[in-house]
């Protein structure tokens, strides 16, 4: 009950705090593709996720996965991945994924994107990654580019490369591509494919879809449903919200 307690807590915070803010919640969510935006100098920010999934027939709850953000400087942000998360095996359990940092590098121009760089190390072995070369639970950490064009007219896309490392020393690439749209005012859609590679029988490529609604320029409300494209048996769906909230004058 604790994580429930605290998220409930951290939004009625946000709550009192809309009227002192300005600018539109930037997220990395609800799609997998990462966007280049930091978060405003001392500020928090959170993003949660309340996931289900499916696989080999098996279901799977995440209550929620959240993603917990703190700009520390104009242009670094630190940030948290944490995972409640309950499956039939293994009932409840509440884990610290990662720990790492965004960069913002450029700001967009015309053609060139707006840029950053991710940095995470993963902590939770529970939900480390296997592949055909390593059936173990092993991957250490990630360094992943995220570029953002926008074309004018409520058009853009948002596009992830980087590398996924290895306790046993392999690499593997990372790749997510978001073309979105605005609908209305408050609103967006996107689709979206992802992935890794080399492919092999544990690690694939799917495509998913969503919408999100901006409340405020401080509460944004998702959905969205993705489907893998190597394993039939494989999908996913997600609600979420993400808030904002100004710790540090």
């Amino acid at each position: 009950m604790k994580p429930i307690c605290i998220f409930l807590w951290l939004c009625m915070i946000s709550m009192s705090a809309f009227a002192q803010q300005t600018g539109r919640i930037e997220t990395d969510r609800p799609d997998q593709t990462e966007c280049p935006f930091i978060v405003k100098k001392g500020y928090f920010q959170a993003e949660i996720g309340f996931n289900r999934n499916v696989s080999g027939g098996e279901y799977g709850y995440f209550l929620p996965t959240s993603l917990w953000k703190f700009g520390l400087l104009k242009r670094l942000e630190l940030r948290l991945v944490s995972v409640l998360q309950h499956t039939e095996n293994d009932g409840l359990n509440f884990q610290i994924d990662a720990v790492g940092t965004k960069i913002h590098l450029f700001n967009g121009n015309k053609w060139l994107p707006r840029t950053s760089i991710i940095t995470h190390i993963h902590l939770n072995n529970l939900t480390r990654d296997e592949s055909e070369r390593n059936n173990q639970k092993h991957s250490v950490g990630d360094a992943i580019f995220t570029f953002q064009n926008d074309f004018g007219k409520g058009f853009g896309v948002g596009y992830n490369f980087g590398t996924e490392f290895h306790s046993n020393g392999a690499l593997e690439g990372v790749y997510r591509i978001a073309p979105n749209t605005n609908i209305g005012k408050n609103g967006y859609a996107y689709v979206e494919v992802f992935g890794r590679f080399p492919s092999n029988q544990l690690v694939g490529h799917w495509m998913d879809g969503g919408y999100a609604y901006y409340v405020s320029d401080d509460l944004k409300l998702d959905f969205s449903v993705g489907k893998s494209l190597t394993n039939s048996s494989e999908w996913y769906s997600a609600i979420g919200v993400s808030f904002r909230v100004r710790v540090v004058k």
